[in-house]
């Protein structure tokens, strides 16, 4: 099944689409919580916090994706 939803056709995209999503989300939520500081930019390529986000981002996009089009694949297989 894992083969069957990583080469459905649109996983991919939607898990880059996601990515980009959560990524926004990430960065404004962190954004916030240091009140809304400039120094949260200066202080985020400081600690190297660049690529945590990006990587968080990733990995949720990939879960939600892969729960979405694993769901489908399975209804389409009991439907038969």
């Amino acid at each position: 099944m894992i083969k069957r939803v990583l080469t459905y056709e649109g996983f991919w995209r939607s898990v880059a689409f996601l990515s980009v999503a959560y990524l926004a989300i990430l960065l404004v939520i962190q954004w916030v919580a240091t009140g809304f500081s400039s120094n949260f930019f200066y202080a985020t390529i400081q600690y190297k916090k660049i690529w945590m986000i990006p990587i968080a981002g990733f990995i949720a996009g990939f879960m939600v994706s892969y729960g979405k089009f694993w769901g489908k694949l399975k209804r389409e297989d009991q439907s038969k």
